[in-house]
């Protein structure tokens, strides 16, 4: 049996190709599958629940099918992107949602996963304002406003993000090891698994005298990649974002 991690899709209607790939990977990547975790930023921007595209409804047509087809759970995580998802998409989807940083056993090891975005403490400006919209009240004064406006917000809030990442370097995007450390001690993993900092990448390490792992999903753009977990074996795959269609 296998479970799959993907993360960082970041879906919308200006990628269709992105969208294509991802609905190809569940039409293949589903035989053995016990579970798949999406670790976050599936779409790249979310204002509510309340809003209803085209792309959403068949986003959650896709995963839905995908997981009572295939007798496989769907479990999710919050990006920095699609925060804003809640209850009602996650049912409409057959997702769970998780807690920004879960513990899970799997095939018999303890592994943390995340989004990320907790683990780069060098991004100083978007800690800060992580911090602000991660309020609960502030979230809950934000669904009251008009769907309009929310959205108007969620856009001027997407377009300074990616402004401000062109000029940011890898070890600002990048994790600090020492939050890496402090939170797989804390969760008792020797195997972390997270997306985000779009650097796709297995890293070594040792994390109290033992054997460490943590793995970089990596985002989806001319390539995409996912970790597929067995027995015994956790392996990053990157293929070609066509490569179901070659």
């Amino acid at each position: 049996m296998r479970t799959l991690f993907i993360a960082d899709l970041h879906l919308s209607e200006h990628q269709p190709k992105i969208t294509d790939a991802f609905f190809s990977f569940l039409e293949n990547e589903k035989g053995d599958v016990d579970a798949l975790y999406i670790l976050g930023d599936l779409f790249e921007v979310w204002i509510g629940d309340d809003e209803h595209t085209p792309l959403m409804d068949e986003v959650a047509k896709r995963i839905s099918a995908y997981s009572q087809t295939n007798q496989i759970k769907i479990y999710y995580i919050h990006g920095n992107r699609d925060f804003m998802i809640g209850k009602k998409y996650a049912k409409q989807s057959s997702m769970q949602l998780l807690n920004d940083h879960s513990e899970i056993v799997l095939y018999g090891k303890n592994v943390l996963i995340m989004h990320g975005d907790t683990l780069c403490l060098a991004d100083k400006n978007y800690q800060k304002m992580r911090a602000v919209i991660h309020n609960p009240f502030l979230q809950f004064i934000f669904n009251l406003m008009p769907l309009f406006i929310r959205k108007k917000i969620g856009w001027k809030i997407r377009s300074a993000s990616q402004s401000k990442k062109v000029y940011k370097n890898k070890n600002v995007m990048g994790v600090t090891q020492s939050e890496v450390l402090r939170l797989m001690k804390k969760h008792q993993a020797q195997t972390l698994i997270h997306g985000h900092t779009h650097q796709v990448a297995e890293h070594q390490f040792q994390l109290s005298n033992q054997p460490a792992c943590r793995f970089d999903v990596g985002d989806w753009s001319d390539k995409f990649s996912f970790i597929e977990a067995q027995k015994d074996r956790f392996e990053l795959i990157i293929r070609p974002i066509d490569y179901y269609s070659l």
